[in-house]
Order: C-alpha cells, then structure tokens, then sequence
C-alpha cells in the first residue's frame, strides 16, 4: 500500500493511481512533508505492507540512501529506484528472524564447536577471530575479524556448502551435537528443510534469532543483515523495493554489494525489539491507540483497537496516512474536506478495507457488530 511505481495503490471509486490523485490534490500529503522528503508527482514516503510467511524471506541488506543511488543507476533491472529502505516489523503472531551479528564471543564459540561451519573459511580466518575474543578485545578488531569471517564465508564455494551443510543436518538428526549446539540445531534443521544446499542456514551461527510474540516490533536499518524466517506481520519502510540478497533466494545473490554494504553491529539481538506507546495527544479519545515509532523518518505504525459499540478517535496528523482493517466491523467519520460540503462524512469498514488519510485531518472509529483492529501507517513533518 503506497506510491511505488512496482505495485501502486488504486483509488477504489476511480480506478487511477493513489500518486496520480494526490498530485492533483497536494494539501492531502501537505507542504511540510512534500520539502521534509523533497517528494514529487503525488508520492508518500513510506510503504505499508501485511506480510504472512511460513518459508523464510531472503537473506538480506537494505543499502543506504548513496548506494542505493549508486546501484540504481548500475543495474535499474535489479535495483528499482533510488532510495534507501529502512524497515520496521510488528508482529501479529508469533513471528521469527535472523536480525544483526551475534557477539563475537558467540560466533567464535560455534567456530570451535560446529566443524562443518568453520570448515568454510580459511583456518587463519577463524583463528584471528577465535584469538581476538580470547585475548584484549576492543570493538575495532572485532568489527574487522568477523568481516574477514563473513566475507570470506559468503564467498565460499557452493559445492563446499552443500557438502558441509548435509553433513552437519546428517548429524544433527542422528543426535550427534554438542551442548552449545543444542540450542541452535532445530534453527538448523528448519531452514535446511526449507533451503536445503543454501549458505543461509549457516546464519543461524551467525545471526541473532529472535522470536517475536503479537504486537512486539523489531527496527531494521541500512546494512543489516536479517530474513524473516516465518510469521504474520505488518510491515512499514521507506518507500522503495531496493534488496541487497544473499541467501534463501532463487532471485540474484549479489555477494559483492552485500559485503560492502554491510554494518558490523555488534549487540544483542533483543536491543533491536522496541515498545509502543499509547497515543496521548491532545484531541485523542477512546485509549485503544499505540503508536510504534521507530527511529525512521519517514514512517511510524498506530495499532487501534476498539471494542465493541466503542470509538476511537485520532486528532489531524502533520502528514498523510493509510490505514488497513485487518479484524472486525465498524467505521470512520471525517470532518468534509471539500469546500462544497458540510458537516461530516463517514464509511463503513470491514475486514481487508483500505483508506488514505489526508494531513490535518480529524478521524473517529467506531466498532458495531465487533471489535475493530486497525494499523495506520503514517508520516509527519514540523
């Protein structure tokens, strides 16, 4: 849902594209974000999407704003426009995903413990690495030893994969594991079972896992490595289709640009998990609001929920939204926009509807034969 050239939103009663209705009619997205986002002929800054996955997404990186400019005019075939693509997932059941580096510590203990692993990089490789956990650590010599690691993993050989990837799920499902293997094995055997031969599994020694339940939201930035492995989400970014895969694909691993465009982030994979808030602006009524605002610019995602014969109301926002009923019955109310109607107008909703929101403007939903559960996607601008 959006203004992307690939897969644009229609206007219902119209037929013509949501960009094209909101170049003839600006006041809708508003001044403060047309220059905030320098945006032209009637886009919006953000993309909204429901995703529902039980195979794992391809292993990934978003690139930032300069090389997606870069690739964009390189290949146009592969990297649709020009933008960059930060992201943010709110889960609507349990979801899981690869997401950043493991500490090093991690990774170095599986390099000593899973044969099969570090038989795909160079020995040297991974003594530096093993050596420079073991001994006067600082962040800079981590960083460099685990891109040495990665790269050197990602360019390994595909026959090499394949072999040692069958050998270790062979003895993981003859019950040949260590301790610190005992809590990444069944990762193992998941993926393998969907992308059996794929250098992606092997992630699972190198990435966070994280399992997510309904309404936790994770942040994904440039550069960071992720696939969300299986789950029902809502998904918002920056308005862009740009991918820099590696893993669990058939589409085109672009190893090169993955390894340069990576970020060494070396934390904890439950730091990248962040809370809501409830919506408390003046001029807000009902209590069923959260808001998700991650550290993005162009995006944050409300979760309205309201109960039966309930309302919910929502002040005018400095910038345009879309909104998608995903459970219930009900409806919304707006004041007229139009200079040649009075009073207010309203629309009945159910399951799967979809509204745009014009900047400014003033919202109430209301719940009538059930509850309503409503995720607005919005952006604003001072």
């Amino acid at each position: 849902m959006g203004t992307h050239h690939k897969s644009p939103t229609l206007v219902l009663s119209s037929g013509e594209k949501l960009s094209e209705y909101l170049a003839s009619r600006p006041h809708l997205v508003g001044d403060r974000v047309v220059k905030r986002f320098s945006l032209t002929d009637g886009q919006i800054p953000f993309l909204f999407k429901v995703l529902s996955f039980r195979k794992a997404l391809p292993m990934q990186i978003h690139p930032d704003k300069m090389t997606a400019e870069r690739l964009h005019a390189e290949q146009p075939d592969v990297y649709a426009d020009a933008n960059h693509k930060p992201e943010m997932a709110l889960a609507l059941s349990p979801f899981s995903a690869m997401c950043g580096f493991l500490p090093v510590v991690q990774i170095a203990s599986y390099l000593q413990a899973v044969p099969e692993f570090s038989a795909l990089v160079p020995k040297v490789i991974a003594d530096q690495l093993i050596s420079i956990v073991s001994s006067s650590r600082s962040e800079v010599r981590e960083k460099g030893a685990l891109r040495d690691l990665f790269s050197a993993f990602l360019t390994a050989d595909v026959k090499d994969v394949k072999v040692q990837l069958d050998r270790l799920v062979q003895r993981y499902r003859a019950g040949n594991y260590s301790e610190e293997e005992e809590k990444v094995k069944d990762l193992v055997l998941k993926l393998s079972e969907m992308y059996p031969g794929d250098n992606g599994v092997f992630c699972a020694f190198l990435l966070n896992y994280l399992e997510l339940q309904p309404g936790q939201a994770i942040c994904v930035v440039a550069g960071e490595p992720h696939a969300y492995v299986m789950g029902d989400i809502i998904e918002c970014m920056a308005t862009s289709d740009n991918v820099i895969e590696a893993g669990f694909t058939s589409g085109v691993k672009d190893i090169s640009n993955f390894v340069s465009g990576l970020q060494y982030n070396l934390s904890s994979g439950r730091t990248r998990i962040f809370k809501p808030t409830p919506l408390t602006r003046p001029g807000s009524f009902g209590g069923g609001t959260l808001v998700y605002d991650p550290p993005i610019d162009e995006l944050a995602v409300m979760q309205v929920v309201v109960g039966k014969g309930k309302s919910e109301k929502h002040p005018g926002l400095r910038g345009p939204s879309i909104a998608i009923v995903l459970d219930g019955h009900g409806s919304v109310e707006w004041a007229a926009g139009d200079r040649s109607m009075e009073g207010r107008m309203d629309m009945e909703l159910g399951r799967g509807d979809t509204i745009f929101i014009g900047q400014g403007v003033e919202v109430n939903f209301s719940a009538s034969v059930s509850d309503l559960r409503v995720y607005r996607a919005y952006v604003e601008a001072e």
